[in-house]
Order: structure tokens, then sequence, then C-alpha cells
């Protein structure tokens, strides 16, 4: 029987992946304000609270933090529950047309690891056309 324990993103399981990568991605207007992610710990439950760490995966990604997102780095699971949330703040850069990428990878610590299979989300930024000259 199975007795360790991995984190994994609710979206990646959940959801099948974008065409050409191994994760799904989830498209969001640049108005949305705060994406909320959903983490799974696959495991029992612990009796301490579980910081696990996320990193920006450069290749996926052609937004600019702190621009077009913001993260932490960092979600708490507290002890005794299974879930943390991953939130991705979107501010609202304005009607200037077209979209940006940012993949995110669990990491997990040094008692979780990422689930192989579930360990990436992209988040793909739409942003409104600018308006017609003279409208």
């Amino acid at each position: 029987m199975w007795s360790g324990a991995v984190v994994e993103f609710q979206d990646a399981v959940v959801r099948g992946p974008a065409a050409g990568a191994t994760y799904p991605r989830i498209t969001v207007a640049n108005t949305v304000g705060t994406v909320n992610l959903q983490v799974n710990l696959v495991g029992a439950h612990r009796t301490s609270d579980e910081t696990i760490t996320y990193t920006v995966v450069p290749e996926g990604t052609t937004g600019v933090s702190g621009t077009d997102f913001t993260v932490s780095g960092t979600a708490v699971i507290p002890a005794n529950s299974s879930f943390a949330t991953v939130a991705v703040t979107i501010p609202n850069t304005g009607a200037i047309g077209g979209s940006v990428d940012v993949l995110l990878e669990l990491v997990g610590n040094a008692n979780l690891a990422p689930s192989e299979n579930h360990k990436r989300v992209q988040l793909r930024i739409t942003r409104p056309a600018p308006p017609a000259p003279g409208a």
C-alpha cells in the first residue's frame, strides 16, 4: 500500500492539456483581478501546516512578473487539510490587445513532492484591443 504524499494542481487533474503541451491552459481576462488555483494534497493529512513552493517557468511564460501578473511563490496547506490556494493577481493592464502567458509549476517542499503528471498549469491572460482611432 502506498503511504507517500504529493501535491498537484486541481486544474491539471480535471482539465486536458493544451494543444502541444503536457499541462492545461486556462484563459482569463486582464480584468479578472485574482485567479485562485487549488492545490491538492494527495496523501494523509499533516498535523502541522505545510508551506509549499511553486515557480514561474520561463519557457512557458511571456508575461512580465509585476506588470502582467504577481505571485508569491508559496502556498500553505493548513494542518488537517487537503488543500492550498495559489493566488495569481492579474492587474488590469488596459485595452492594449493580445495576450500573455504565465506557466506555474509546483516544487513542493522537503516532505511533499509535486505530482509529475499534475504539477503545471498555464494562465493565458487576454487583453482587449485598443479602441479604433477616432472612436
